[in-house]
């Protein structure tokens, strides 16, 4: 009797796991890996698809920031330049943000990943990137922004306009 009860379990986990294998991929989440082009410091393009880091606002890449001195200096080529030499010769990894999310310019909003580093907290630590203060509390990076804002790194090294109001100052849009 022992021994049936034990054979019973036995079956009925082996046909719960290979089940459970069988239908993994439906629940797998949306990953895309491969090397990125840089196309801002907050978008990223794999093969086709172009990423909007989740969770940051980084300046954008015609955008002037101010010297200490207030001189000019091109902070968004310079946050370009920077996250394309983190990622050169690496393999990204992003993770669609909550399914099909899409910005108002049809990127996909993801959280990507250049080994363990995460690309949006990686911006905002260096100075190239502003936290977004509503971004769901795991990717909340107002932390690492205070850090950077203290230690004066990047756009926080003299003065600049957020990239949302440089945006709608010359664009019009958000």
């Amino acid at each position: 009797m022992r021994m049936i009860v034990s054979v019973k379990y036995a079956v009925i986990t082996l046909v719960v796991i290979t089940g459970g294998l069988a239908i993994a991929p439906v629940f797998e989440t949306d990953h895309h890996r491969g090397p990125a082009a840089v196309i801002d410091a907050d978008t990223l393009q794999i093969n086709d698809t172009r990423y909007r880091l989740y969770g940051v606002d980084a300046v954008e890449a015609n955008q002037m920031c101010r010297k200490p001195d207030r001189t000019p200096w091109p902070c968004g080529q310079q946050a370009i330049d920077a996250l394309s030499d983190l990622l050169r010769g690496r393999e990204v990894v992003c993770e669609a943000w909550q399914g099909d999310h899409r910005d108002a310019d049809d990127r996909q909003l993801a959280i990507c990943h250049a080994g363990a580093e995460d690309l949006a907290e990686w911006l905002v630590k260096n100075g190239w990137a502003v936290a977004d203060p509503d971004a769901n509390r795991l990717y909340n990076y107002t932390a690492a922004e205070r850090t950077a804002k203290f230690l004066g790194k990047g756009i926080w090294s003299g003065g600049f306009d957020l990239p949302q109001d440089w945006r709608v100052t010359r664009t019009g849009k958000e």
